[in-house]
C-alpha cells in the first residue's frame, strides 16, 4: 500500500438512497450531461464499468452510509436507469480533506480529460490533503519542482508559486521562507460534517418539493408520494426508532 494514500477494500455493493453526493467533495467544476448519457446508453447495453470509490459516513457504523468521492458520472447514470444498487470500493482511513485528493488520482487513470479548471482544483486538492508537504519532515514544505513532478505535470513548477499565492497564501509564505509552514497539522476548510449533511438534506428538500409541485399527471403524483412516505418512515426509524408518521420527536433528541 503506498504510504502516502489510504487502501482499499474489495469491491461491495452499496444503495444509492445510502449515498450522500456532496458537490463540495467533486474534483470537477460540473457533471457533463453528454458523457452521463454515454455512460447510461453503454450500461443499458450491459457494459460493466469499474466500481465508484466511498468513505464511510462512520466507519464504525456502516448503516450510516457513504459519501462520494469518485465516480459522479457513473452514479447519475445508474440513477437515470433507474438502479437502486452500484458497486464501490471504500477508501480505509480517509479523512474528508483528502476525498478530492483520492478522486483527482483517480482521475488521472481514467475518466474525462481535465479543463483548466478542474486542474486548478486538483492542486487546491493536493494542498487541502497535505501532499504539499514533506513525509515525515513536519512543517517542512516541498519544492514546486517536487510539488509539479506528484501532479504530473497538471501545473508547471513555474505556475506553482502563483497558483499558491492566490490559493494559500501561507503555505506560499513558508515556500519563500525556507519551506517551514506554521501550523501544518491543521486541515484546510474543515467544517462540522453534521452540518454540511444537513444542508444537503435541506437542498434537496426543497427541490423536491419545486419539482412535485410542477408535475400536473396525478398519476405520477401518486407514485412519488408512495415513495416519499416510505422515504419519510424511513428517516423517522433513524430519528425516533417509530416509522410513525409524524414522527414524534422526544423533548430530550
Amino acid at each position: 500500500m503506498d504510504a502516502m494514500n489510504p487502501h482499499t477494500d474489495d469491491r461491495i455493493t452499496i444503495r444509492l438512497d445510502g449515498l450522500v453526493m456532496d458537490p463540495a467533495t467533486q474534483i470537477r467544476q460540473e457533471t457533463s450531461t453528454v458523457t452521463v448519457h454515454q455512460y447510461r446508453d453503454a450500461m443499458r447495453a450491459g457494459v460493466v464499468f469499474p466500481p465508484i470509490t466511498v468513505a464511510p459516513v462512520d466507519p464504525q457504523d456502516p448503516d450510516k452510509g457513504f459519501v462520494l468521492i469518485d465516480g459522479w458520472h457513473r452514479v447519475t447514470a445508474v440513477q437515470a436507469l433507474g438502479g437502486a444498487t452500484i458497486d464501490a470500493v471504500v477508501a480505509v482511513g480517509a479523512k474528508p480533506n483528502e476525498y478530492r485528493w483520492i478522486a483527482a488520482q483517480n482521475n488521472r487513470s481514467h475518466g474525462l480529460r481535465l479543463t483548466s479548471a478542474d486542474k486548478r482544483e486538483v492542486f487546491k486538492a493536493y494542498v487541502q490533503a497535505g501532499r504539499h508537504r514533506m513525509e515525515n519532515r513536519g512543517r517542512r514544505v516541498k519544492s514546486a519542482r517536487e510539488m509539479s513532478r506528484d501532479l504530473q505535470g497538471i501545473v508547471s513548477d513555474r505556475s506553482i508559486p502563483g497558483w499558491m499565492l492566490k490559493h494559500f497564501p501561507k503555505v506560499y509564505r513558508a515556500m519563500r521562507a525556507g519551506g517551514l509552514e506554521e501550523n501544518p497539522g491543521s486541515d484546510f476548510g474543515r467544517k462540522d460534517r453534521d452540518v454540511i449533511h444537513a444542508g444537503l438534506a435541506t437542498t434537496a428538500l426543497v427541490q423536491f418539493k419545486a419539482a412535485f409541485t410542477a408535475i400536473r399527471s396525478k398519476e405520477q403524483q401518486h407514485a412519488l408520494l408512495v415513495e416519499i412516505t416510505r422515504a419519510c418512515e424511513d428517516v423517522a426509524k433513524v430519528a425516533t426508532g417509530s416509522r410513525e408518521l409524524p414522527a414524534v420527536i422526544p423533548e430530550d433528541f
